[in-house]
């Protein structure tokens, strides 16, 4: 019904159209903040401006491969590196922190609204259905931050038993894997002593995380508001659950799954 959206855009008026940018430009240093912090912590500080241009360019990226969440970290590594001198140990390091930390926000901010949503009323799923792989999933990455925070090495000792396990096919190739084993070890070893030694820098960058959310939920919540009636909390939670799901689709900026996954749940939320 293109009059009808049509219409609808119209009405927005620059005041609303205004707003919505301003949040948008706000969410790029939120969703930055994070990673700038834990480069400052390991002792190489970087710039705000130049960290939110490396960000932008890496989820570029990253939008361009399959999955939008990864991809683009590469290029991130390669920008600290070439531009400010970082070594690529420290580098990937940061990276690899602030993917997880990110990865671990996102899937518990989809655990509490699946959860909600299960227990809801008329909710769209039951508690048999998402809920307990989500929570398994959202169990394994807090296990795999803390083994990785308290010394247990969990990426190199992977490296290392897969590198055991191959050397009896190809031993020529074996010994390749001791550079890439050396290199996470070294990783791991500070992302140890980011915990060991900069737990409120740690906890300040979880706070972060919750921060960038809570604006994801304000833009949702001000777009309804903006073009109809504004979500309810249940509605909004329904609406940003299966937005985020679309997103973790095995395809470039998870198109076409957005695109058709929002109209079907506004439709059965009757809205």
């Amino acid at each position: 019904a293109w009059p009808g959206v049509w219409d609808l855009l119209e009405g927005l008026g620059p005041w609303a159209i205004l707003i919505i940018l301003v949040i948008n430009l706000l969410m790029l240093p939120l969703m930055t903040a994070r990673w700038w912090l834990l480069l400052r912590t390991l002792g190489w500080p970087v710039g705000m401006l130049s960290a939110c241009a490396y960000r932008t360019a890496a989820n570029a990226v990253s939008y361009l491969t399959p999955g939008p969440h990864f991809g683009g970290e590469p290029l991130s590594v390669y920008c600290l590196h070439s531009r400010h001198g970082i070594p690529l140990t420290s580098a990937a390091t940061s990276v690899a922190v602030d993917r997880l930390l990110e990865l671990l926000a996102s899937i518990s901010v989809l655990a509490f609204c699946l959860i909600n949503l299960a227990f809801a009323k008329n909710g769209l799923f039951t508690v048999g259905r998402g809920v307990p792989l989500v929570i398994a999933v959202l169990a394994a990455f807090a296990f795999i931050l803390a083994a990785l925070f308290t010394g247990k090495r969990p990426f190199s000792r992977s490296v290392l038993l897969f590198k055991k396990v191959a050397g009896g096919y190809f031993p020529s190739a074996s010994c390749r894997f001791e550079p890439l084993i050396n290199t996470i070890a070294q990783g791991e070893a500070m992302a140890e002593s980011l915990y060991r030694g900069h737990r409120r820098h740690l906890l300040l960058a979880n706070l972060l995380s919750l921060v960038h959310w809570l604006g994801i939920f304000a833009e949702f919540w001000l777009m309804s508001l903006f073009l109809g009636p504004p979500l309810s909390f249940w509605h909004l939670t329904t609406v940003v659950a299966v937005a985020r799901l679309a997103f973790f689709t095995p395809l470039p900026a998870g198109i076409g799954v957005l695109e058709s996954a929002l109209p079907w749940v506004t439709a059965v939320l009757g809205l």
